[in-house]
């Protein structure tokens, strides 16, 4: 039933109860006619019945294998094709293993159908793409449904990641911090103090330009990260190191706008900061992720965090890519594995 629910997009035991009882009175009534109905209404029926389970099954199971061959909305001349040459093998295959048996057990109701053979072809037919087409129906309005429903909760993850990005940087507290640390810088060294207000600017005009965008070339994101690494580096004053080894190979691919920003952020919160102790962050990269690591020295302060961000990346990889982060944490330090989305114009 999982491999049901997986192929045809519903649990159709419900459909197959309701539709073959339905369906054998029509493919009874197509095949004998009205007169062997009144006749032999009884064994029209079951004769009709068991046609109608048998193809059933038979379609059943080929669209199964076709959503699983053909997953997508795609419809080409080859897909014709196969449904098509399938749809002749079911009914050639019914015809000469069913057919023989209800002729031997049946002969009034087998002769009926013999003598009228483009009616028994136009059935089998009618039948057949009646299967399909309520199958197909089915299928494509739940997997409509199913994109609406993904695009409805992207969009409110979406919304939810500026909100939360904006919260996080535009803060009483990161604004304190920064100012803080420019009334500090101003009178003995004026010249950082103007290039930290630059990159403070910097910081807040990248914010804007990439909240909107749902993906980001690795080299755009990294050069939107070097103004915030100037303002934790300014205010930190040695007890931050940011080192970044990321392939230069991967960098006209694609990661989450503001992720690795994010990353950072988290780890600077959480974690002690001092010359003795610095905090050590490191991009780095293989293959298939753009790694961000820390070593862990825990704050021993209770903050008051709902990882909104890392639960956002989290979904929005999930919904953009189907790609799923990784976490590990040891007692030493803490990686976030962020998947690379490949650029196929690269």
């Amino acid at each position: 039933m999982k491999r049901a629910i997986k192929y045809l997009g519903f649990n159709d035991l419900w459909l197959i109860i309701i539709g073959v009882p339905i369906i054998s009175v029509i493919v009874s009534i197509m095949s004998f006619g009205h007169g062997a109905m009144y006749e032999f209404t009884g064994d029209c029926i079951l004769v009709g019945m068991v046609f109608t389970l048998v193809y059933w099954m038979l379609v059943r199971q080929f669209i199964m294998e076709y959503h699983r061959l053909y997953p997508n909305y795609e419809f080409t001349f080859k897909r014709i094709v196969f449904v098509l040459a399938w749809m002749s093998l079911i009914y050639l295959g019914v015809k000469f293993t069913v057919g023989p048996v209800v002729h031997v057990l049946y002969p009034e109701l087998s002769a009926i159908v013999h003598a009228n053979p483009f009616t028994e072809f136009l059935t089998t037919a009618v039948v057949i793409a009646m299967m399909f087409f309520l199958y197909e129906g089915i299928y494509y309005f739940a997997k409509s449904q199913t994109i609406e429903k993904e695009k409805n909760a992207l969009e409110r993850i979406t919304a939810e990641q500026k909100l939360d990005t904006l919260k996080n940087q535009v803060n009483p507290h990161f604004l304190f911090n920064s100012l803080n640390t420019l009334v500090t810088i101003i009178p003995e060294e004026p010249k950082l103090a103007i290039n930290f207000v630059e990159q403070l600017s910097k910081t807040y005009r990248s914010i804007l330009e990439h909240r909107d965008e749902k993906l980001i070339t690795i080299q755009s994101e990294l050069d939107s990260l070097e103004s915030y690494i100037f303002l934790l580096k300014t205010r930190f004053q040695g007890k931050i190191q940011i080192h970044n080894g990321i392939d230069e190979s991967l960098k006209g691919h694609f990661i989450l706008p503001l992720s690795l920003q994010i990353l950072i952020e988290n780890a600077v919160k959480h974690n002690i900061t001092s010359k003795s102790k610095p905090l050590r962050i490191e991009l780095t990269s293989d293959t298939n992720y753009i790694v961000v690591g820390n070593n862990l020295q825990k704050k021993n302060q209770v903050y008051n965090s709902t990882k909104l961000g890392l639960a956002n990346i989290k979904s929005r990889y999930k919904l953009l890519a189907n790609k799923e982060i990784k976490v590990v944490e040891s007692a030493e330090e803490f990686k976030v594995y962020l998947p690379i989305i490949i650029n196929e114009t690269v």
